[in-house]
């Protein structure tokens, strides 16, 4: 096992490179559009300056941050080692009496602790300053929005770190970590979405032939025994089978989305949308187990990877 006093000196290493990076400046910059915009537009749209309250802008912080997110954190993750690799700076560090292992964790531990710090300084300051400007209604909302946002970067960009231990440069990592994204956040939910139509019984055929008696709440429908309309309405109370939470661990934007709604009070009715009849219990069942896939195996796959790579 590596030494914990090697990582720290590769993880000061890492956060010294950072600091001089350019493509780090933009991540931050990509950060803040993520953490502001949707308040600034949202004010905007209603024709003033400022920012909109939380109750107005968790929806599309929700839809950002699942698509941005990832992309960012897949390109950060991709050029940690593809970087160093393409230069032919790593391959001092290596020779120096620092295992791989202790050069893996102490890149990662730098980069991820700095990234993630930002993240947090950020977002919190955006949610500070709306709470002062606008109240504090909401605020829970956001911060469950921002809690998942970090666990979705964090596992973007694990598996980046994973696609960059490849040894093919800059380039062709980005390249693949732009096809990831693209997988992540278009491919997977639509072949979940593909599941969940197969999947779904078809309609009644009577829908539609007995008038608007159909149409009528369940409370009165179930008043009135006698009316023919209720007997004809009874399959309409019936939701066909949807998204199950287990599928929804194998893809982490849906992950984030969950853990979104699960932890917001203003977004948790839309999971009985999602997950019908879901319980609390196979709700976190499912966010434990999926975040713990996507958090640990993509790192574990890109140290074997580097373990075995060719560095000469």
């Amino acid at each position: 096992m590596p030494r914990r006093r090697e990582i720290l000196l590769v993880a000061w290493r890492e956060v010294r490179l950072l600091g001089r990076s350019r493509a780090a400046a933009g991540a931050l910059a990509l950060l803040v559009v993520v953490a502001w915009l949707p308040g600034i537009l949202l004010a905007l749209r209603s024709g003033a300056l400022g920012l909109a309250p939380f109750t107005q802008t968790v929806p599309l912080q929700v839809a950002l941050a699942g698509v941005v997110l990832p992309l960012l954190a897949l390109l950060a993750g991709a050029e940690l080692l593809a970087g160093e690799l393409e230069d032919g700076s790593l391959i001092p560090l290596v020779t120096l009496p620092i295992s791989r292992r202790a050069c893996f964790a102490g890149k990662l531990v730098g980069r991820s602790s700095l990234l993630a710090a930002a993240y947090l300084v950020i977002f919190t300051a955006a949610g500070a300053t709306t709470a002062i400007v606008r109240g504090s209604e909401g605020l829970r909302d956001w911060a469950s929005v921002a809690g998942a946002g970090l666990l979705l970067s964090i596992a973007a960009a694990g598996v980046g770190v994973a696609l960059g231990t490849a040894g093919r440069g800059r380039v062709r990592a980005f390249g693949t970590a732009l096809v990831a994204w693209v997988v992540l956040v278009f491919g997977l939910d639509a072949a979940l979405l593909t599941v969940v139509v197969a999947s779904a019984p078809p309609p009644p055929p009577q829908v539609g032939e007995h008038g608007h008696g159909e149409l009528q709440p369940p409370a009165r429908a179930a008043a009135s025994e006698d009316d023919p309309h209720a007997r004809h309405a009874e399959p309409l109370k019936k939701r066909p089978a949807r998204l199950s939470s287990a599928l929804m661990a194998l893809s982490p934007v849906s992950l984030f989305r969950l853990t979104a709604f699960a932890g917001s009070p203003a977004l948790r009715p839309r999971l009985e949308l999602v997950l019908p009849g879901s319980s609390t219990t196979g709700v976190v069942a499912t966010l434990a187990m999926g975040w713990s896939l996507w958090l640990v195996l993509p790192l574990v796959h890109g140290l074997r990877r580097f373990l075995r790579l060719d560095l000469n």
